[in-house]
């Protein structure tokens, strides 16, 4: 899994994540306007639209046709995503990881 973010400066910064801390870290240390994500190859948009309480584990949740569906599960790994992502194919999910709420999409 591949992430990337253009910084409000402009500086591009991108890293490999092979954990859920990685991408915490990632996201925590580059405040980007939005980031591109590559997870097996297909391309998605993260973009952070709100705040949540912390959660001790990252959940991500399929939404469809503008409304959020009951398919939603608690990340502990990395490929737990990789995991959900190929059994609900979509173009709209959410993400919350710690304290962020962020949109994923195609």
């Amino acid at each position: 899994m591949f992430i990337s973010c253009r910084t409000q400066y402009g500086t591009l910064h991108s890293h490999e994540i092979n954990s859920i801390e990685r991408l915490l870290d990632f996201l925590n240390c580059y405040s980007g306007l939005d980031y591109k994500l590559q997870i097996n190859q297909i391309p998605y948009q993260l973009i952070q639209t709100g705040r949540c309480q912390k959660r001790e584990y990252p959940k991500i949740i399929f939404q469809k046709s503008d409304h959020a569906l009951a398919n939603e599960l608690s990340l502990t790994v990395i490929s737990d995503l990789e995991y959900f992502l190929s059994q609900h194919p979509g173009n709209l999910y959410y993400l919350e990881i710690d304290t962020g709420v962020y949109k994923l999409s195609k």
